[in-house]
């Protein structure tokens, strides 16, 4: 009967301190009304013929009805305070789009993207087009190695712009060159190279995009890349179009974030990422690039 005592006390102990260590910590707290903010997002390079921007609004907590698309924006592109082009209607697919019918190019100065509402506070980001990128292509057949099969290898020597940080984006795609009772001609397939250089990030699950970065240094960037193709197996001739864009370092540091929140993905355990924004209300993204292609 004793022993069946001392266990009783501490459990009745323990239910009595559980129910006051709840009744320590359960607290009422008013959360503060949200005071919604234009979010938004325009990526533009020298090679597009129009915008495709996403301009959105941001939600409490609690508001969960609405989509977040804010219509009835007027978007404005300025040049040195010059003003470029002025948009204000929403696609069916939820985007401000643009189409001017021409590729934009790298436009000098300073090139600044306004978004106003009738609602809301105006918001702007500037940014500059940086230099296009200059870069030398080396093939070689079958010289390299991809999973364990003879590859084409690519070697790109992207030429340095000194005093400048170096950001890429590098795409690759080939298509056959001839045509009499083979595949079509104008058709391009997206490649995804490899690369045993350190200093190549591949962005996106497909593997189709790679990025380049080197700050501080001045120096040419030399990198091998075994294409996945091996053109002497080939009945047809091949031929490869490198396409490699200059980012701005807004858009280099957005694309890193975005990166770092996709390979976070549902995992409860990775680090909170925050996505780079260079808005004046530090919601949303502008960055400019611009694209130089060559083919080999």
């Amino acid at each position: 009967m004793k022993k069946q005592l001392l266990f009783i006390l501490p459990l009745t102990a323990l239910l009595f301190s559980c129910s006051n260590l709840i009744d320590g910590v359960v607290k009422e707290i008013d959360i503060p009304a949200h005071n919604p903010q234009i979010a938004a997002s325009l990526f533009v390079d020298s090679k597009d013929s129009g915008f495709a921007a996403t301009i959105s609004e941001t939600q409490g907590i609690y508001d969960t009805a609405n989509t977040g698309l804010l219509d009835s924006a007027v978007l404005k592109l300025f040049r040195d305070g010059t003003l470029l082009y002025s948009w204000d209607k929403m696609s069916p697919f939820g985007t401000y789009d643009y189409d001017f019918g021409q590729q934009i190019g790298a436009i000098d100065g300073e090139i600044v993207f306004e978004i106003s509402h009738p609602n809301h506070e105006t918001v702007s980001a500037t940014q500059r087009f940086p230099e296009a990128p200059d870069f030398d292509i080396e093939l070689n057949y079958g010289a390299a190695n991809y999973y364990g099969q003879p590859s084409d290898e690519i070697i790109l020597t992207l030429k340095d712009n000194p005093s400048v940080n170096q950001h890429y984006l590098i795409k690759m795609s080939l298509h056959y060159r001839t045509s009499l009772g083979g595949p079509d001609t104008s058709k391009y397939w997206q490649l995804e190279p490899e690369t045993a250089n350190r200093n190549v990030s591949i962005l996106g699950n497909k593997g189709t995009l790679s990025a380049v970065s080197e700050e501080g240094i001045d120096r040419d960037i030399k990198i091998s890349f075994a294409t996945g193709f091996n053109s002497i197996d080939e009945d047809f001739l091949l031929e490869y179009r490198v396409s490699i864009s200059a980012l701005s370092n807004d858009l280099y540091a957005f694309y890193k974030s975005y990166e770092a929140l996709d390979q976070a993905g549902n995992n409860p355990f990775a680090e909170p990422v925050i996505l780079f924004s260079n808005m004046s209300n530090s919601i949303g993204s502008f960055g400019l690039s611009t694209t130089t292609r060559k083919w080999k």
